[in-house]
């Protein structure tokens, strides 16, 4: 690739491979399928939304800066994205963020500013420097263009599955992955299959938010799987699950049950995965899929592998010591 921006035309994502697990498929009785969105730039599936919000931003012109906000998977794929096209980052990031992260993100050439208890305090920050003339917000998870972005992870299983899953298995923090995935799935014509969304207690906005009848924001985020720490569930995929219900399947799982399930994984397949990707393995390794043997219908189970980026050898051995 020459100097200067890159072709917009230029893909930032990859066709992420989908394997079988033998371990997982044993735990649950049907064939479960793992789509590795932690092998993707960046470490996560956000390159696929963000990705495509960047590059449609500066197509339009007129940036010379992106603003962003977020300490993990989201602040990751951000980094990747203005390194390959040029364009100056600076983002806003919560002081919980591990310090190993800001080194990631700084390491890809991002201004990093670390302020806030939690990623809406540093939102907060970040919106202000949008007085700057040529600045371009990109939002970790609520915006338009991003969901559709993230939607072409269900065209990928389209060719590489021979028939419809009984359901596809996924985090959920603010909710732009689901939503993302329910685009796809009504556009390749699989509206039947359900998507169960896994949050950690402490981060279950969704499922505050369903269970009150209305969107509420969560006092804090108390759990360790930090990269689902939106406060609020965005507006359009509360609104779906309420002219939706059975689309969206949820249920959350403890801190102790989703590191569980990173420790089982890096078992099982011997790669490293954070604590939100580790919810949504809890839906296999706890029972859950079996528990909901009578509203999934029948079919293999597909398992969003969302990312690997809050995680180091470290963090195993800690999490396995309180298993």
């Amino acid at each position: 690739m020459s100097e200067g921006k890159m072709q917009q035309t230029e893909r930032l994502h990859i066709v992420t491979p989908l394997l079988e697990s033998p371990e997982l498929s044993s735990l649950v009785d049907r064939k479960v399928w793992l789509k590795m969105e932690n092998m993707q730039p960046g470490g996560s599936f956000k390159i696929r939304g963000i990705g495509r919000t960047m590059q449609e931003a500066v197509e339009k012109g007129g940036i010379n800066k992106f603003i962003g906000s977020s300490g993990g998977n989201a602040g990751m794929a951000m980094a990747v994205a203005a390194k390959r096209m040029n364009v100056p980052l600076r983002i806003y990031i919560p002081t919980s963020t591990k310090p190993f992260m800001v080194d990631k993100l700084r390491g890809y050439g991002a201004d990093v500013v670390v302020v806030g208890d939690n990623w809406n305090q540093a939102n907060e920050q970040a919106k202000q420097a949008l007085s700057e003339v040529g600045t371009f917000m990109v939002h970790p998870y609520d915006q338009a263009d991003t969901w559709l972005g993230h939607s072409s992870l269900i065209d990928e299983l389209h060719h590489q599955l021979d028939k419809a899953p009984g359901c596809v298995v996924s985090c959920v923090g603010g909710g732009g992955l689901v939503l993302g995935l329910l685009q796809g799935l009504d556009r390749v014509g699989w509206q039947h299959v359900p998507v169960l969304a896994m949050e950690t207690e402490g981060a279950h906005c969704l499922s505050a938010a369903r269970e009150a009848g209305t969107i509420i924001q969560l006092p804090a985020i108390t759990s360790v799987a930090t990269s689902l720490g939106a406060l609020s569930v965005c507006s359009r995929l509360f609104e779906r699950c309420q002219d939706q219900p059975n689309r969206v399947i949820s249920r959350t799982v403890t801190d102790k049950q989703a590191t569980s399930a990173c420790v089982q994984f890096a078992d099982h397949l011997r790669v490293l995965v954070e604590p939100s990707c580790g919810a949504a393995l809890s839906g296999i390794y706890s029972g859950i899929v079996n528990q909901l043997e009578n509203q999934i219908p029948q079919g293999d189970i597909v398992v969003v592998v969302c990312g690997g980026n809050i995680v180091n050898l470290d963090l195993i051995n800690q999490w396995r010591a309180a298993m």
